[in-house]
């Protein structure tokens, strides 16, 4: 992902009050949300339930990023979360060490754990832009933590 200048360093704990999302868990402690920090938005990662930090750069600037927003979280596993809105997906397989940011269009509706430990997006495109056509839903499919997406026409289940 990309790093800005002013970022909140990884690592620092946030205030409950800070997290804008619902907060997402793996299991009984280990969750992920995104937090507000002044004009940016971080992913907030917790291992014991009840203290936030920042898990990565931002995933959303305001004055640089305008109205395209990352406004959602989920988890793959316990070490795997993920980060999407409008058109990209954003990814971490060591709860929040190192991220992977993919563009993938048009509007990420939905990202959700896939099977064998992968990740399913779903993106909308319109077809044509006076709006008359009608929209389309493409599935992408992750085997690897978010580093590479291939499109698929297979109809995929979570295991």
């Amino acid at each position: 992902m990309r790093s800005r200048p002013g970022a909140v360093a990884p690592g620092t704990t946030l205030r409950s009050s800070s997290i804008f999302t619902d907060r997402v868990f793996a299991n009984g402690h280990t969750g992920v949300a995104l937090a507000n920090d002044g004009s940016a938005q971080y992913p907030v990662v917790t291992t014991d339930g009840a203290h936030w930090r920042i898990a990565g750069p931002p995933v959303h600037v305001d004055a640089a990023d305008g109205a395209a927003g990352v406004g959602y979280v989920g988890v793959a596993s316990s070490r795997t979360f993920f980060a999407y809105g409008s058109s990209v997906v954003d990814v971490t397989t060591d709860r929040g060490r190192a991220w992977w940011e993919t563009y993938l269009g048009e509007l990420v509706t939905a990202v959700v754990p896939g099977p064998s430990g992968g990740i399913v997006a779903y993106v909308q495109q319109q077809q044509n832009s006076s709006g008359s056509a009608p929209i389309v839903t493409s599935q992408y499919v992750s085997h690897d933590g978010g580093r590479r997406w291939i499109y698929s026409t297979k109809l995929l289940a979570a295991e």
